[in-house]
C-alpha cells in the first residue's frame, strides 16, 4: 500500500438493534493497494482489532478482517491505512494436532500439550485411525472463541462436541486432565450419544444420514488461527452416496465474542447432493425446553433447546452440586430447507439437494464468566436476535 494512502469504508447496520463484535471481512481485491503485510484499521482515533485473513485456505492472505460495534441503524466510517498495529488479544483459535510419536509429527509443526502432540497447518487422516486411539488431540479439529469451544470427531461418527468455559482460558492452551469433570479451563459439557452434535454435517434427509467424516480421504486445513477469527476446512474425497461419488469441502469458522460456528459446505464433484445439519435433541429431559422459529420475514429459521442438558460431571461431588445449564441452537436460511426432521436423537435440518449450503450452530453455557445466558427466555431471545442479525449482515461500501 502506498505510503500515506488510505481507503475509506462505510459500514451500515441495516436493523434497529445494537450489535457488538461484528466481524467484517473485506477482500483485498476491493481495497486497491492494501497489503495484508501491514495495515491498521481506524474508526476515528480508535484502532480496531484486525487480522489478515485466508478465506480460500490456500495459505495466502486474501482479505482483511476486523471487529466493529454498531448502534441501532448506525453507519460508521473506518479507514484502512498502511502501518503496524499492536496485535489484539487472542479471542479465537483453531487447531489440528497429531500425537508426537506419529510419523506426521516429524515433518514440522508446533508442540502443544506439553509436547504430547504437535499442531499442524494441515493434516491428512491416516486410514488406520480408529475411534479413541488418541492419535489426534481432541479426536479431531478444535475451534473456539473466548465464549465456547467445539471439537469434531474426525471419524465415521462426525459428531461435534462442545466445551463449556468458566474462564477466559483457551481449551487449546490449557486442556489437561480429565475433560469430563470441571477444570479451571472448562469441560466437555455435551453428551451426543448417536447424534451428530452441534451442527454436525450429514448426507441424507433424516436420521438415516451418515457423516462424510468416514470418507476414504479427508484432510483438515487450518485457515486462520486468531486472534479475532479462526477457521478450518475439511476436504472429503471418494464419498459414496446413492451410487455416485462426490468430493466436497466443509468450512467452519468462529469469531471473537460469538458462540456460533458458521458452516459452509460446497460440493466440488458429483453435482447436487442431499445434505443436512444436525443438532442433538435433549428436549425430553426433565427441565429442558425447546422452541423453533419458522419462515419469519427478515430472520433465519432456527431450532433450539435450553436447560439442564449438560453431560453429568464424572466426579460425583461435582455432579451433586452442579447447576450447569446450556443452550443448543441451529440456524439456516428458510429457502434452503426441504424439511425439518425431529426425532428422539436429533433435530435434522434437511436441505434441498444442492451443491452448496450454509448454516450456523451454537452452544451457550451458564458458567461463562461474562454475561452468561441463565434462563430459557434469555436463550430464546438471544436466538431470535441472532437469527435477525445473521439474516441482515452489515452493509459494506468501499470508497467515499
Amino acid at each position: 500500500m502506498q505510503e500515506g494512502k488510505q481507503v475509506e469504508v462505510t459500514l451500515t447496520n441495516p436493523i434497529d438493534s445494537a450489535r457488538r463484535d461484528e466481524l467484517i471481512i473485506i477482500p483485498l481485491s476491493e481495497l486497491g493497494g492494501v497489503s495484508a503485510d501491514g495495515f491498521v484499521v481506524r474508526q476515528g482515533e480508535k484502532i480496531l482489532a484486525a487480522q489478515a485473513e485466508d478465506t480460500d485456505f490456500d495459505g495466502k492472505a486474501d482479505a482483511i478482517a476486523f471487529l466493529a460495534g454498531f448502534g441501532p441503524s448506525e453507519s460508521v466510517k473506518v479507514s484502512i491505512v498502511a502501518g503496524e498495529a499492536a496485535k489484539p488479544a487472542v479471542r479465537a483459535h483453531a487447531e489440528i494436532s497429531i500425537l508426537s510419536s506419529r510419523p506426521e509429527a516429524k515433518t514440522g509443526g508446533t508442540e502443544v500439550s506439553d509436547g504430547e502432540y504437535v499442531s499442524k497447518k494441515e493434516l491428512v487422516m491416516d486410514l488406520e485411525h480408529k475411534i479413541h486411539d488418541k492419535w489426534y488431540r481432541f479426536e479431531g479439529p478444535l475451534i473456539e472463541s473466548e465464549k465456547v469451544g467445539y471439537r469434531l470427531y474426525w471419524d465415521k461418527r462426525g459428531a461435534i462436541d462442545a466445551y463449556g468455559k468458566p474462564s477466559d482460558m483457551f481449551v487449546g492452551d490449557a486442556h489437561r486432565g480429565n475433560h469430563h469433570t470441571l477444570q479451571p479451563w472448562g469441560r466437555d459439557i455435551l453428551f451426543n450419544g448417536k447424534a451428530i452434535g452441534v451442527g454436525g454435517l450429514g448426507l441424507g434427509t433424516d436420521i438415516n444420514r451418515f457423516s462424510p467424516a468416514g470418507a476414504p480421504y479427508s484432510k483438515v486445513i487450518i485457515g486462520s488461527d486468531g486472534p479475532i477469527r479462526a477457521s478450518y476446512r475439511i476436504e472429503f474425497k471418494q464419498v459414496q452416496y446413492k451410487g455416485k461419488e462426490y468430493e466436497l469441502v466443509w468450512d467452519v469458522s468462529m469469531s471473537a465474542g460469538q458462540h456460533y460456528m458458521a458452516n459452509e459446505v460446497k460440493v466440488l464433484k458429483g453435482g447436487e447432493l442431499e445434505m443436512l445439519a444436525g443438532l442433538t435433541n435433549h428436549s425430553k429431559l426433565p427441565g429442558v425446553t425447546g422452541r423453533y422459529c419458522w419462515a419469519e420475514p427478515g430472520k433465519l429459521d432456527w431450532v433450539g433447546t435450553f436447560g439442564k442438558q449438560v453431560a453429568e460431571d464424572e466426579v460425583p461431588e461435582m455432579a451433586a452440586k452442579s447447576k450447569e445449564q446450556m443452550g443448543l441452537g441451529l440456524l439456516w436460511e428458510h429457502e434452503l430447507l426441504a424439511k425439518l426432521d425431529i426425532n428422539e436423537i436429533e433435530f435434522d435440518a434437511a436441505f434441498k439437494a444442492s451443491e452448496q449450503i450454509k448454516y450456523y450452530a451454537l452452544t451457550t453455557y451458564n458458567g461463562e464468566p461474562e454475561s452468561p445466558i441463565m434462563t430459557g427466555e434469555e436463550f430464546y431471545a438471544y436466538m431470535e436476535e441472532l437469527a435477525r442479525c445473521l439474516a441482515n449482515p452489515i452493509e459494506i461500501k468501499v470508497g467515499k
